[in-house]
């Protein structure tokens, strides 16, 4: 069964007249007498009755009628929706996010992306990085907004989001707290918060390693899962840690920022935008092309980042053109 044979078919029952039938819908008479013909053989039942001036429709055409045109509609609204989502005017987006996002600009990202696409149902759910990228891989999840390593490049894209530099913070009670600046040989003995292993997995390495290079032995506690955690120890007087500097915002007053001396080997936090391999939804790319507007201008020279302008954000689409292509400065790099 074709769907111009449902449009043929609803025409000679509206019309109940071949001849007219056949001019509304810009075809020949025979041509669409045998079209109703083989529809009425693929369906097993005669749909209309013919005399040679009159033509009326049986008990089974009047049923399929309504099925017919039911039919129709549903699947004219369903062009009409799918048209809409590729428009970006509606349309679902699933997006992760870390806890700590909310000292960065990706509220501000949002709160674009929500005026530009109103029509797109933002459904928010904050989680852990390691769990927002099993959620991308089993794709419960369109986007994320996590740490992303090495690793996970054979089945994530991402690009740089924020970079960050890390401090040291210390309970203002603690000596080190009336410097202007400190270095790796002033964390030797202290009681030390390290980096979440599981979460943080490159930050954890490179500090153990930096440790063992210099030979300094803090006393390392605990680890903290997020940054929020660390902060909270260290206010509490149970050690010290490296924290990004934009929770500066939020941090306890007790907690005070020093500046590290990384002696050449400076650490910085990156949050990425992360994705599944494969193929995008119109709604994540719009998501892509505004969210780039708010990547840090400083994650560029880590050649991480973005590299395009606000005017090469994706176009509406007309009202028959085919789904939007992904620009090329949103495919992955090698």
């Amino acid at each position: 069964m074709e769907l111009r044979q449902l449009k043929y078919f609803i025409a000679v029952a509206e019309e109940l007249n071949f001849t007219r039938a056949a001019e509304r819908c810009h075809i020949a008479q025979p041509p669409l007498s045998q079209q109703i013909k083989k529809l009425e053989e693929e369906l097993g039942v005669l749909l209309f009755h013919r005399t040679n001036r009159i033509v009326t429709l049986t008990e089974e055409g009047k049923s399929f009628l309504t099925v017919a045109r039911e039919s129709l509609r549903n699947l004219e609204e369903g062009v009409k929706t799918v048209r809409s989502i590729a428009r970006g005017e509606t349309g679902r987006l699933r997006v992760g996010y870390l806890n700590s996002a909310i000292q960065t600009r990706f509220p501000e990202a949002l709160t674009a992306f929500r005026k530009q696409h109103p029509g797109i149902t933002l459904e928010m759910k904050e989680n852990e990085s390691r769990n927002q990228k099993e959620a991308l891989r089993a794709g419960s999840l369109d986007v994320g907004l996590c740490h992303h390593n090495a690793s996970d490049a054979r089945t994530l894209n991402s690009r740089i989001f924020l970079v960050d530099t890390y401090y040291l913070a210390v309970h203002e009670t603690h000596p080190l707290a009336v410097r202007k600046s400190v270095g790796w040989r002033d964390l030797d003995n202290e009681l030390f918060i390290m980096f979440s292993r599981e979460n943080y997995p490159n930050a954890y390495e490179r500090t153990l390693t930096r440790f063992r290079t210099l030979d300094i032995r803090p006393k390392i506690i605990q680890d903290a899962n997020t940054h929020q955690a660390k902060l909270s120890l260290i206010a509490a007087g149970m050690g010290m840690g490296f924290i990004p500097e934009r929770m500066k915002q939020v941090r306890p007053a007790c907690v005070t920022f020093l500046p590290f001396d990384w002696d050449g080997n400076e650490q910085h936090s990156s949050i990425k935008i992360a994705w599944k391999k494969g193929e995008i939804s119109s709604p994540l790319r719009y998501f892509l092309t505004i969210i780039a507007d708010f990547c840090d201008t400083s994650a560029k020279p880590l050649n991480e980042c973005w590299n395009f302008t606000r005017e090469q954000a994706v176009p509406c689409l007309p009202e028959k053109s085919n789904p939007v292509e992904l620009p090329d400065f949103l495919r992955p790099g090698e």
